[in-house]
């Protein structure tokens, strides 16, 4: 069954308007819906939001990478959420211990340059 979905593209700060095209529970279409304020058009990350939900090659789950930097074939495992989670905050407390709290920086190239716009006031 194909259903048309009014949302927004969540993919930059803008927010723009869509009318989201939906069959059998998958996202087969995003367009932009001329009735929103944002909606007169929408840009190419917004098109391919069917392409980023659905890839059968998107990563669900953190990896850990078990070859050096320097080997030209990385190879990767799959951790769990916690493990991955425990292993940043760890690295982050040994960067703290080592050279204080200012040795560590978050930043935001660019409030429309990815999702995590809805977190720039934290990173900030």
């Amino acid at each position: 069954m194909m259903e048309e979905k009014v949302g927004f593209c969540t993919l930059c700060k803008s927010r723009c308007g869509t009318i989201n095209i939906v069959e059998n529970g998958w996202l087969k279409k995003v367009v932009p819906n001329p009735d929103h304020p944002t909606g007169k058009a929408i840009c190419l990350k917004g098109r391919s939001a069917p392409e980023v939900v659905h890839n059968s090659r998107r990563l669900t789950a953190p990896l850990r990478r078990t070859t050096p930097k320097s080997d030209p074939d990385p190879r990767w495992m799959e951790i769990s959420w916690d493990e991955a989670l425990d292993e940043i905050g760890d690295r982050l407390k040994d960067h703290v211990a080592r050279g204080g709290p200012e040795s560590i920086a978050f930043a935001v190239t660019s409030g429309s340059s990815s999702p995590l716009s809805d977190s720039t006031y934290w990173i900030l």
